[in-house]
Order: structure tokens, then sequence, then C-alpha cells
């Protein structure tokens, strides 16, 4: 396309792209040029930075322990209100 009918010349696209550490293409909704090649590029960097992420993270551990019933020997007992009992 003639440089002097792009809506952004791509020096600057290339200088942005630059700038925020991001890929760079040339599309045209018009023609339909790149778009799809551009929107799965961007599907699978995101993808990849995703698992990435969660391969990096701690796992999350629960501990579930049962009561001691010798801290409790000497306390009432309550019973549940759930279900009548």
């Amino acid at each position: 396309m003639d440089e002097s009918k792009r809506a952004v010349p791509t020096s600057r696209g290339q200088m942005l792209a630059d700038e925020y550490g991001i890929k760079f293409f040339e599309t045209s909704a018009k023609t339909n040029f790149n778009v799809e090649q551009v929107f799965f590029s961007v599907a699978r960097d995101i993808k990849k930075r995703l698992i990435e992420t969660d391969s990096k993270a701690e796992p999350q551990t629960i501990k579930i322990s049962k009561p001691d019933p010798a801290k409790d020997s000497g306390t009432a007992q309550t019973k549940s209100a759930c279900c009548g009992t």
C-alpha cells in the first residue's frame, strides 16, 4: 500500500511495537490482509503466557485435620443444627 494512504506509517507501528515489546503486524480490515493470522498469533501468545504463569505458580495446599478428642474431653459436646440432629 502507498505509505501516504496509511492510517499509521509502518515505521510508527514498528516503533510502538518495539517500545511495548510486542510483535508488529501490518493488517488491513478493508482487504482482510493478515487479520486472521494476527488474531491466531495473539491467541497463541496469550495461551503460552498463561501456561508459563501456571507452571511458575506455587501449588496451594490446604491442610485439614481431625479434631483432637484429648483437647475436647472436658467441654460439653455441641450438636449440629443440620438436618435435625
